[in-house]
């Protein structure tokens, strides 16, 4: 990883090591790699995992049904949705007790009885329209992210950075500022789930990685980012800067593939050798295998029977 910590900056390292050429080097500054090749390179990763894997990462996402309101904004990252589900006590997509009460089947468009629920664009439609709606109203939404997400790192410089709030309010700067990489999503709820990684705390330079939290939502009209659990060390302080970086959930490995697939990428515009190129395409589809390998294991139990053992099918319940 490189020093700060930054999984931008480190996918950045290897890129420019992969390919190891000067005028590259001279031509692409960080911001525009971070632009125009990581961002669609992270989309690219995560549609081949959350797709393949037997386990993929899942994300949730709360929404309140108000009576007569019939479509709902939901995250851009939002690629399949495996179930709408209501749990006992769901406040949001924090599950007091963990029981699943109803759950919401997508039906056909011409079904009689409506078709429940269907995506349209960027909003998520319920037929027929909620009514008569009282007491819990909060649906949690699973599905697998599409990387659909500007991701950004923000440094301590020009005294800017990410406000710790309180542990479970992070409040983003208007700006990346000096030393900052990406842009920050002004798309509605643009960043729920996605992590949040605090990287370096304003007087404490050179320290590493802290905590990582998911993001529960996010107004961009005020910056702030609702945790989905607090933070739980580390918040002495809270209200002074923070070094910080939102990105989807990763790992080594996901480091890995993210900066093969961009230097595939952009071998292709330089018109690398072939050889070169061959050999980044293996080293991209071995890396591609080990993200799906780990995936696919995590829960070795249970975990392959979740795309194939859901509510729609037989013997879901025990």
């Amino acid at each position: 990883m490189d020093p700060t910590g930054s999984f931008l900056k480190t996918v950045i390292e290897r890129v420019r090591g992969y390919l190891d050429d000067g005028d590259f080097d001279a031509k692409y500054t960080d911001q525009f790699l971070v632009n125009h090749v990581i961002m669609p390179g992270l989309v690219d990763v995560w549609s081949r995992c959350s797709l393949s894997a037997d386990n993929p990462v899942m994300l949730s996402y709360g929404i309140t049904l108000v009576n007569d309101q019939e479509c709902y904004v939901i995250p851009p990252c939002v690629g399949e949705v495996h179930e709408i589900v209501q749990y006992t006590g769901n406040t949001g997509s924090q599950v007091n007790d963990g029981i699943p009460t109803a759950d919401l089947y997508p039906a056909h468009r011409m079904s009689v009885g409506g078709q429940n629920w269907a995506i349209e664009g960027n909003m998520i439609c319920f037929r027929p329209f909620p009514q008569n709606l009282s007491g819990n109203t909060t649906w949690t939404i699973r599905y697998t992210t599409n990387g659909d997400m500007m991701p950004h790192y923000c440094a301590l410089t020009d005294a800017n950075g990410g406000t710790l709030t309180t542990t479970s309010s992070f409040t983003l700067p208007s700006a990346v500022g000096t030393g900052g990489l990406g842009q920050i999503d002004i798309r509605e709820n643009a960043y729920a789930g996605q992590v949040l990684r605090l990287l370096n705390k304003a007087g404490s330079p050179g320290l590493t990685v802290r905590e990582e939290r998911v993001i529960e939502s996010y107004n961009p009209a005020t910056r702030v980012c609702t945790l989905r659990h607090p933070f739980t060390t580390n918040t002495a302080g809270a209200s002074s800067y923070y070094a910080y970086e939102i990105c989807p959930p990763q790992s080594q490995g996901m480091v890995e593939a993210v900066s093969l697939a961009c230097s595939l990428k952009l071998g292709a515009w330089r018109k690398i050798a072939q050889s070169h190129a061959q050999m980044l395409n293996m080293q991209y589809r071995s890396a591609i295998k080990t993200i799906g390998d780990n995936l696919s294991n995590m829960q070795m139990r249970t975990g392959k029977g979740w795309a194939k053992d859901t509510r729609d099918s037989s013997g879901w319940y025990p």
